[in-house]
């Protein structure tokens, strides 16, 4: 597990810790977290720590959010809470509202992301990283469609989340296209608000910005990202929400992008965790960006008809930022010739150019959990031809590999000379006694060791990738070792699917 931390001017200081080792069996992929923990933080503290889930994790750093939180912190402005940022990885598909997908289809597995949050994610990071089951301590927050999804799952399970804050969330998502017949009585997620009473205790923190979008559905010269928010504003208090219980702040100015979303994250932070009462609106022009505010009992108003048109451009338009390239990793140049020995050729080609490794062996990782845990216990024990291992074997053979191998590499990015001895995989296996354990205990295993190799290798830097040494009679250098490693696992992979998977007998 990574460590990175974030040092404030005066000490406090704050604790990023990326986390590769939970599985979710309901999504079928290792999901990545980084766990922020306050200065002071310990897992023997007397109460648990209150919590912060938030969508769209790895812009973490884009928000600033270690910075803001260590300057906040340093203030006194924060009681000490846990904060744990879910990596997306489909996020059209798996954002959106559990109940149904959008007209278009996407959302298909909001249902399966808020199952994994509900019964797989809490019960992890309650068990890890000491944080409270109390739902009025516990609070879901997201950007977009994260916004949405964050909403969505406070609103439908307050037994879990007492709070949601939604940065320019995608209120407008809707059943119906709008040259489909569409009315506003489509939007999604008002119509779900308005299918049930609000619930004592919930709390909703809501924010758009001036230039979140240019489109004006009705022509009232507000951009929809304002007005489907103000509707869902005005549908929760038509629902029994009391006014206090809603916070909404309107950026001038403000872009559908994490430098605004950034800017005003002290607002929400010290809304969901403060030590003090909300910053009061005169105190807005001390904050990085002027805000519009519309709180507790103030009533929400609107432009009225026939007012100036308001014109409005993105910074970045929002549907390109799940596609937008991110800039090569030091892991995803390819390893030179000469720096592995020959015959590792084949294993390295099973790494396709212009992919990342490292996301190759997520990847894999979630294929092979979900080809092996839906074996019985006799497929695991298959020998597709008389001599050849079983599926156990294989799986114990990868995690025998890739210990070896990031074993050297270890070594070699430690600028270590001393040449490394080879092993035989054959005797390896007779030895590994792999049947003798459940593919469960081996499954559980094999992430752990995929976790380390993930957290190791991803933590080098391009000069030591590109360190080498001397094992099983040649050369190899660092990197063409993480290219074996996801080579080889593709080849094992191939093997079962062309070999063992045609030759299983039915369940038992």
């Amino acid at each position: 597990m990574a460590v990175f931390r974030f040092q404030s001017p005066r000490g406090a200081t704050v604790e990023v810790r990326r986390d590769e080792y939970l599985f979710s069996v309901t999504l079928g992929r290792l999901v990545r977290l980084d766990v922020v923990l306050p200065p002071g933080f310990s897992a023997r503290a007397a109460a648990p720590y209150p919590i912060l889930y938030l969508h769209d994790g790895q812009d973490l750093g884009r928000l600033r959010l270690p910075a803001t939180l260590n300057q906040l912190y340093r203030r006194g402005e924060l009681r000490p809470f846990v904060l744990v940022a879910v990596h997306a990885a489909d996020r059209l598909q798996e954002y959106g509202v559990a109940a149904r997908p959008d007209y278009l289809g996407r959302g298909s597995r909001a249902a399966r992301y808020t199952n994994f949050m509900l019964k797989e994610l809490l019960p992890y990071v309650q068990a890890h990283y000491h944080a409270t089951a109390d739902p009025a301590e516990a609070v879901v927050a997201g950007m977009s469609l994260g916004g949405l999804t964050a909403f969505d799952l406070a609103w439908h399970h307050p037994e879990t989340f007492g709070r949601a804050g939604a940065f320019s969330g995608s209120f407008w998502w809707r059943g119906r296209g709008l040259q489909d017949g569409y009315t506003e009585a489509d939007r999604l997620m008002h119509s779900l608000v308005a299918a049930r009473p609000a619930r004592s205790g919930q709390q909703f923190w809501l924010q758009a910005g001036t230039h979140d979008e240019t489109n004006d559905r009705n022509g009232n010269g507000i951009i929809d990202a304002i007005d489907d928010t103000l509707d869902l504003l005005a549908t929760l208090a038509g629902q029994g929400l009391p006014p206090a219980a809603a916070r909404y702040v309107e950026v001038p100015g403000g872009h559908h992008h994490p430098d605004t979303w950034g800017g005003i994250m002290p607002d929400f932070l010290r809304w969901a965790f403060g030590t003090k009462e909300l910053v009061a609106p005169e105190r807005a022009a001390t904050e990085k960006l002027p805000l519009r505010w519309r709180t507790g009992g103030r009533p929400l108003t609107r432009r009225p008809r026939g007012a100036a048109r308001l014109h409005f451009q993105y910074l970045r338009p929002a549907a390109t930022f799940a596609a937008m390239p991110t800039p090569p990793s030091a892991t995803q140049a390819r390893p030179a010739p000469g720096t592995y020995l020959p015959y590792t050729q084949a294993y390295i080609d099973l790494v396709p150019p212009g992919i990342d490794p490292l996301a190759q062996l997520r990847q894999q990782a979630a294929e092979l959990h979900r080809e092996l845990a839906s074996l019985s216990e006799g497929q695991t024990l298959l020998r597709y031809a008389p001599g050849k291992w079983t599926p156990k074997e294989v799986l114990v053979h990868l995690m025998d590999a890739e210990r070896i191998f990031t074993y050297r590499a270890l070594r070699f990015a430690r600028a270590d000379a001393q040449e490394l001895p080879g092993f035989d995989e054959n005797e390896f296996a007779t030895n590994s006694e792999a049947n003798d354990h459940l593919m469960s205990d081996l499954l559980t295993e094999y992430h752990a060791v995929r976790a380390a190799t993930l957290a190791f290798f991803g933590g080098l830097s391009g000069g030591q990738l590109d360190r080498a040494g001397r094992a099983n009679g040649g050369p190899v250098a660092v990197r063409a070792l993480l290219y074996i490693v996801a080579g080889h696992e593709q080849h094992h992979l191939r093997i079962l699917r062309e070999r063992y998977w045609p030759a299983l007998p039915s369940p038992k």
